[in-house]
């Protein structure tokens, strides 16, 4: 662990000096006050002078106290903080972006918060809108409507020109952020506003955002019931849990919802929302949604788990379509969520009955009314269903050893190391604490090695797809878990790795706990599964598969890098008798208050 004479002086966060402001004087600290008023503790910031001035009010206003300004060495890790922040919180989280240059470098980010639904508050610093106002460089850091770059990508945006209707827009934007579904909100504030005298002004008083939060859409009653029915009498049903699997309440009614129906269950991709281990959870049975005959998706936001049929491109591994004839039921938000510009949501689902509703309040509802329509059921249901969770059973138990069987072989002898293998043994060293999955590679991760008990223990993936989410993410989720006793685990590639590494610096300075895993394949391991599929289709040679993809000669030294920054760090770990030792002394340091990194080198799975 760094010395303090080896860490960075923190002493420089706290404002000196600060002169005697008994009330706002610009319009930048009626700003920073409101900020305060929503109740936000922390706001990333990427520096940038359109808005010098809510910087400066930032520190000599609110003295860089609720909220405080956590620098990030880039505007894509800025966003992909506030975007793991807001997932674990639940609540709104707010970061400030340069002009032009700065909301470009961070607009993939913002697309992975906004396909994640991840309630952001996005303040743009802009303008001057007047000309007169104009430094010779504001002219180049000016556009006509600065939105337009990421318009089709955010749940709204504004570009007030006065300052009333600045803090008007402010309050709006937390509204429109935390209204279901949510998402992140674009607000560019003029820098001529930020900087102008406006003493005597009284803005209007900001909620904390958590108080933003508008009642559940409730479900259609006699949709409900149909759906009810339909469970209640089907030969299989199945049940797929999406993106609600954030919140620690959904396992419980959505456990009792599978066991009373002996219906198989399903996560969808990168949530957990029933237990790993539950004896009717089939995650990975390809073939299951080809022989149910009722399926119920709540709040999917990969909806081809659920569709008549599958658009899968692989050479191997395709997924059974939905029987014929079998009943589709989508409980979401999704039809009021997203735009034309992208085709995230996917294809047209073949839906049969679509309940546009609250997903967790539509689970309570109907489970409600299975339990009711249980109660008066045919004894013989019981016996059906009681032979029907037997045979689930079965199959999640061999799932299980298949998994575990396909480990065993090359458990102690595999170099690179065994994806399962780091997984099992980063598992042991933290199984004793309360922890948090914060961010987890989605294709390279092995469910069977890490048992995950109850929704909301892992944050889920990227949302978009971006690459480079990872560290700022991991980063952000650590900064709102410190204090509140939890131990927050990070598995990420090394190309995740390298694209948001700048991150780190944030976790060093600030001292973030986090545990940091970088799996090192030294390859864009993704894009190498892709050119290998095409080669097996193309019957064309497996062996070029990694050119211009591989990492290599020179590798990169991961461990160095993190050192760099401040943090401890180990590796490259290349043997699998060692991680158990690493491991457990990492996650002490962690528990000491501080980051740490452990590099393993892994191979393709």
């Amino acid at each position: 662990m760094p010395s303090d004479t080896d860490r960075h002086n923190r002493s420089d966060d706290v404002p000196g000096h600060l002169p005697a402001q008994p009330a706002a004087q610009y319009g930048s600290d009626h700003m920073a006050q409101m900020l305060r008023d929503m109740a936000f503790k922390h706001v990333f910031v990427m520096p940038g002078s359109s808005f010098r001035g809510l910087h400066d009010s930032l520190v000599n206003h609110t003295s860089n106290i609720a909220p405080q300004m956590i620098l990030a060495p880039h505007e894509m890790a800025a966003v992909a903080m506030a975007h793991g922040y807001a997932k674990a919180t639940g609540e709104l989280s707010c970061c400030i972006l340069h002009n032009l240059v700065g909301l470009m470098s961070g607009a993939m980010s913002v697309f992975n918060a906004y396909c994640d639904q991840a309630p952001i508050l996005i303040l743009g610093g802009s303008g001057p809108a007047d000309p007169a106002k104009r430094r010779l460089i504001d002219w180049a850091h000016s556009a006509g409507t600065q939105s337009e770059l990421l318009r089709s990508y955010v749940k709204w945006t504004d570009e007030p020109s006065t300052l009333a209707a600045t803090f008007d827009s402010m309050i709006l934007a937390q509204r429109k952020a935390m209204a279901a579904p949510r998402g992140p909100v674009y607000l560019s504030i003029d820098a001529g506003l930020q900087e102008d005298e406006a003493p005597g002004i009284v803005p209007p008083k900001a909620k904390p955002a958590r108080d933003v939060v508008t009642p559940p859409i409730y479900p259609n009653m006699e949709a409900l019931e149909k759906v009810a029915e339909a469970l209640v009498a089907a030969r299989l049903p199945m049940i797929v849990g999406g993106r609600f699997g954030l919140d620690p309440a959904v396992t419980a009614p959505l456990s009792r919802l599978v066991e009373i129906t002996g219906a198989a269950y399903q996560d969808d991709r990168n949530i957990v929302c029933l237990a790993n281990s539950h004896p009717q959870n089939l995650n990975g049975d390809k073939q299951l949604r080809g022989q149910a005959d009722v399926i119920i998706a709540f709040d999917c936001q990969d909806r081809v788990s659920f569709m008549k049929t599958s658009s899968d491109r692989s050479a191997v591994g395709k997924a059974a379509t939905v029987a014929e004839g079998a009943m589709l039921v989508d409980i979401s938000l999704n039809d009021y969520f997203g735009n034309s510009w992208t085709f995230f949501a996917g294809p047209l689902p073949e839906i049969d009955v679509q309940i546009h509703a609250d997903p967790l309040t539509a689970l309570t509802l109907l489970l409600q009314r299975v339990e009711a329509l249980v109660a008066k059921a045919d004894p013989a249901r019981a016996t059906a269903v009681a032979a029907r969770v037997k045979e689930l059973a079965a199959k999640h138990d061999a799932l299980d050893k298949a998994k575990r069987d396909k480990a065993a072989a090359k458990w102690d002898s595999a170099k690179p190391i065994l994806l399962e293998r780091m997984t099992h043994e980063l598992y042991e060293a933290v199984k004793g604490d309360d922890w948090s999955l914060v961010v987890r590679n989605h294709r390279s991760w092995c469910d069977a090695f890490w048992p995950i008990a109850e929704a909301g223990r892992y944050l889920g993936g990227d949302g978009g797809g971006g690459v480079g989410y990872g560290v700022g993410a991991a980063v952000g989720a650590a900064l709102a878990l410190k204090g509140r006793g939890k131990l927050p685990v990070a598995i990420v590639g090394d190309g995740d790795y390298l694209m948001g590494i700048g991150a780190l610096w944030t976790a060093s300075h600030y001292e973030i706990p986090l545990l940091l895993v970088v799996a090192n394949n030294q390859t864009w391991g993704n894009d190498e599964v892709h050119q290998r599929e095409v080669a097996v289709m193309r019957k064309r040679p497996l062996e070029n598969a990694h050119i211009g993809l591989r990492m290599a000669q020179p590798g990169v030294d991961i461990a160095g890098t993190a050192k760099d920054f401040g943090l401890w760090a180990r590796g490259p770990i290349d043997d699998p008798a060692q991680l158990a030792a690493v491991f457990a002394e990492a996650a002490a340091v962690v528990r000491a208050g501080q980051p740490a990194l452990v590099e393993v080198r892994t191979g393709l799975r």
